[in-house]
């Protein structure tokens, strides 16, 4: 009996520890967050994302990229739990394909053109001026929001054709970073951006457009259906309230 007690004894222990090994794992996995975002929000969701894990103690890994890049990502079943677009075009998509438990629409921006200082030699003002011969332009692929509606203001402008029947438009990179780093590099003579990201880079833009030209451009939050639907909650809420992280870089809260 003594021998049978002691097993059942040594058993039992060895249950509750397995238990308690499986419920550390599983909330070690809860206070994990994969967030996505689009490229040109790094440097105020680096901050935040600091400040967040600091105060509540939940790892996040960031994951930065075109927005459209990073919708194929999760459409392909990558692991993501919070997803920040430049686009609410994206946003609509997974609510469409009923992906999301949760959105909100977050920040507002404009496009605006900018010059370097070679452009600025050549005497670029406005956008009309793109169309004279040997500029240089870089404009973002489509597949980044930001390269989508450029390309409806130049449009919207009579200037798209144009421009590409003169062959200016020489580059066409994936991220609105890499249009910044181009001006700022003096590798184009001008470039459109978001505002925000022009502020990024030290760029006085010459040009504002309103989105009456580009189209009504919204980033938004969307919290991809999962395990760790109240963690991803909190932490857009969070994002939301610390949206002045975001007003310093050119955004405006969305209205």
């Amino acid at each position: 009996m003594r021998s049978g007690g002691k097993f059942i004894l040594v058993s039992a222990v060895l249950l509750i520890l397995a238990a308690s090994i499986l419920m550390a794992g599983c909330t070690t996995e809860q206070k994990n967050l994969n967030v996505y975002a689009g490229a040109g929000l790094k440097k105020p969701m680096d901050t935040v994302i600091a400040k967040y894990s600091k105060e509540k103690g939940i790892n996040i890994t960031p994951n930065y990229g075109p927005s459209g890049g990073l919708y194929s990502q999760i459409k392909e079943g990558q692991p993501c739990d919070v997803y920040v677009s430049a686009d609410w075009l994206y946003i609509e998509k997974l609510e469409n394909e009923s992906m999301l438990s949760d959105s909100q629409k977050f920040l507002n921006e404009n496009v605006v053109l900018v010059v370097s200082e070679t452009g600025e030699k050549k005497g670029i003002k406005t956008a009309s001026d793109l169309t004279k011969d040997n500029i240089v332009v870089a404009v973002c692929d489509p597949n980044a929001p930001v390269g989508k509606y450029s390309e409806n203001v130049l449009k919207s402008l009579g200037l798209w054709d144009q421009l590409n029947e003169k062959g200016n438009i020489k580059a066409r990179p994936s991220t609105v970073n890499q249009v910044g780093l181009m001006v700022q590099n003096d590798e184009v003579d001008a470039g459109f951006l978001y505002g925000s990201t022009a502020l990024l880079y030290n760029l006085t833009y010459k040009e504002k457009y309103p989105n009456s030209l580009s189209g009504e451009i919204i980033f938004g939050i969307g919290l991809i259906k999962g395990d760790k639907e109240d963690v991803s909650r909190d932490f857009m809420n969070y994002l939301i309230e610390n949206s002045d992280e975001f007003t310093k870089y050119g955004w405006e809260k969305y209205a």
